[in-house]
């Protein structure tokens, strides 16, 4: 941090990334020197042979560009030690390093190809040193190989954008051709956005108007969430959040201390809370929670079946599946199934459901398109309707299409907000529900049963929206949202949605905390940890993998305390806010009357500003109530209480309390569907006399 300029550009790489590849690259140079030394000494008096002399000049020169390259990467790592990440003035060294490693790696590329011209096309025919004819072979395949790995390492760091000359304004420019690009958001970034998108799935998708329509927003909201105006590379943000990980468990450790080592108040008379005590009815409790929390985790199909269920999964797998089922049709009624039905088997081993009770299954997926099944569960008198949460690049697209967008239907209150890419996706169910009739079939089937719709990330979001979208039909439905995203609803519709949904979040579950404005108060909080920590980025990742692999916090030089940010700082009113976008119209529409160089950059930077805000101005929140399931803080001095009460605690909680990401070892974690399924379980046992039993 920041960004590395060279050659006329910005690269996606820091000063201070170069420590570990120059060593790496170092430590090849030198085992390569020994190798080659000593097979050379060992049949140097047997190089006489009809092309010997190529074989020795190769051997030479090769040494003499090791040596270079070895002491070129010595300084290199040297150079890249000095200062902290943002100490760059310490590092002032490294580019003119790198220029010379790059002349250098120029002249091995000749070198080796005059090996390889050598070699492989028989100049040099010699019998009496075939350990030196070898080695040399192996020297000039693995010079390649490293030069393949340097050009990988290039297009990685690559920044399309990153050109200086990208960053002055051009004055000959048609001033409404720079006022319409401008104003429509025709940045740079946003295209530079949609092409890495498209590049990373250019394998998956078509090129029609919902595709084209879905890379641009998605590359709209990329382009704000890794703008330029924070000048950061990869590296910089994992070794900020290593800092902000080791910074919270020093300060738990701390705490801990403090409290002498036992558990807090607070888990003592959890159980008595009254949080707990606030449960209204059967539909919110934990054993209904997790109940259909099963149906969540049967839409996932055999792939994620079988790594909840490493042991038995397979054989489990096998009772239900369909041999030759392309041949044969299924006795239910099922889409986009592979040939052998997998995953309708894996449905039906999770949920336990008979094959007349799954009334529709759709497995296809793309953009925009989730798979989904409906199914009758007489246990609870329920017409469920699943939703599949992320599992390929498709819903990838769908998950960060994240802008908010107005829920249009029958009986839906004007002004309610939702993430764009999930209503698109419940609309899409939605119109398959309504034209296979299903719903309608089944509730004429079962008048007396009730519509239950769930899903589990993505797939508590489609669901949370459809649900929406069928209330004015089924005033009696409910929603269980596991695992929500936290960019999902605008707060006028999550309130709505208070009495029909509940969102079920897992300990620091990252993606029930994720939303573009969180994004923009975590990156706030990411610049303040890197510059409180003076220790350089290498000291970092190796405290931070030391920490992984062995445990103890390695002190790394962070501040203890710092305020991230401070609500003075923020205009958090709505008519703070509005005043800010009018001053900046009223700034806009004057700068329009003359253009000139000060109207094209106040134009750029206003526009910049309100598109920004178009992004970010409306807070987006969790859905309807929300139940929030932690781990229960055991303490070294009191392991019997981990035999004597469940594992989990859960509590009702508030949703701004999701508004910020926390950065700890489980927050992925916490998100995996079978890991909430099993706190669920754990929760449920604990809340009930009667034994539940898990499904995996």
């Amino acid at each position: 941090m920041p960004a590395l300029v060279a050659f006329g550009r910005r690269w996606q790489v820091a000063s201070d990334d170069f420590v570990f590849p120059a060593f790496i690259d170092a430590i090849f140079r030198i085992s390569w020197l020994i190798g080659g030394s000593v097979v050379y000494w060992k049949e140097e008096d047997k190089l006489g042979c009809p092309g010997g002399h190529f074989m020795r000049n190769y051997l030479w020169g090769n040494t003499i560009i090791l040596l270079v390259i070895l002491f070129s990467d010595i300084a290199l790592v040297q150079a890249s030690m000095a200062g902290n990440m943002l100490d760059t003035q310490a590092r002032r060294l490294v580019r003119p390093f790198l220029y010379l490693r790059c002349l250098l790696e120029i002249s091995e590329i000749g070198w080796n190809v005059l090996g390889t011209i050598w070699v492989f096309t028989r100049t040099i025919i010699c019998n009496d040193a075939p350990e030196t004819l070898i080695l040399i072979k192996c020297l000039v395949i693995l010079n390649w190989v490293v030069i393949f790995i340097l050009v990988v390492f290039i297009g990685l760091v690559f920044d399309p954008s990153g050109a200086t000359s990208n960053k002055s304004f051009d004055m000959d420019m048609d001033y409404d051709r720079f006022r319409d690009s401008v104003l429509h958001g025709d940045h740079r970034s946003h295209r530079v956005w949609e092409k890495r998108c498209r590049f990373i799935m250019c394998s998956c998708f078509g090129g029609d108007e919902v595709h084209r329509s879905a890379f641009k927003d998605v590359g709209k909201i990329m382009a704000y969430v890794f703008d330029q105006e924070i000048d950061l590379v990869p590296t910089d943000i994992a070794a900020g959040l290593i800092v902000i990980n080791l910074k919270a468990q020093a300060e738990a450790s701390e705490l801990k201390g403090r409290r002498g080592g036992g558990p807090s108040k607070s888990f003592l008379d959890s159980s008595g809370s009254s949080d707990v005590a606030q449960i209204t009815s059967n539909w919110n409790s934990p054993m209904t929670v997790t109940h259909f929390m099963k149906y969540a985790l049967g839409s996932y199909g055999w792939p994620w079946f079988l790594v909840a269920n490493p042991k038995s999964g397979l054989f489990r797998l096998w009772e239900n599946i369909l041999c030759c089922g392309c041949c044969v049709s299924h006795p239910c009624s099922v889409e986009g199934d592979n040939c052998c039905y997998c995953n309708t088997s894996a449905l039906k081993q999770t949920t336990s459901i008979e094959n007349c009770d799954l009334w529709y299954a759709s497995f296809h997926n793309s953009v925009f398109q989730t798979p989904f099944y409906v199914a009758i569960d007489h246990s609870t008198k329920s017409i469920v309707v699943a939703v599949r949460g992320t599992m390929s690049l498709r819903d990838a697209i769908t998950d960060l299409t994240a802008e908010a967008k107005p829920i249009e239907g029958i009986g839906i209150p004007e002004g309610l907000r939702a993430h764009y890419g999930m209503m698109m996706a419940a609309r899409n169910i939605l119109q398959k529900l309504n034209a296979l009739r299903i719903l309608e079939r089944a509730r004429r089937e079962y008048p007396e049963y009730n519509l239950v719709l769930t899903g589990h990330s993505l797939g508590a979001g489609a669901a949370t929206v459809l649900s929406f979208l069928l209330y004015s039909q089924y005033p009696n439905l409910k929603c269980y949202a596991y695992s929500p995203p936290g960019g999902l609803l605008s707060l006028d519709a999550a309130e709505f949605a208070e009495a029909f949904t509940l969102s079920i979040v897992i300990g620091d579950d990252i993606v029930s905390r994720l939303s573009v404005p969180a994004f923009e108060r975590f990156k706030e909080t990411l610049i303040i940890a890197i510059r409180d920590c003076k220790a350089p980025k290498y000291r970092i990742v190796v405290g931070g993998c030391w920490y992984l692999l062995v445990g103890g916090i390695p002190n790394i030089g962070t501040a203890t305390t710092h305020s991230t940010s401070t609500t003075e700082d923020k205009p958090n009113t709505t008519s703070e806010i509005e005043q800010d976008v009018r001053s900046d119209t009223v700034l806009l529409q004057r700068d329009m009357e003359q253009p000139n160089y000060h109207t094209y950059v106040s134009l750029a930077e206003v526009s910049q500003k309100l598109q920004r805000e178009s992004v970010t101005r409306c807070p987006m929140f969790l859905p309807g109530r929300i139940m929030h399931i932690t781990e229960k803080p055991i303490f070294d001095s009191r392991p019997e209480l981990l035999d004597e009460s469940s594992r989990y605690q859960w509590h009702w909680a508030d949703r701004n309390d999701f508004g910020e990401i926390r950065v700890t070892p489980k927050m992925m974690i916490d998100h995996y569907p079978d890991n909430v399924y099993k706190a669920l379980v754990d929760v449920a046992s604990a809340s009930s006399d009667v034994p539940f039993y898990s499904v995996i």
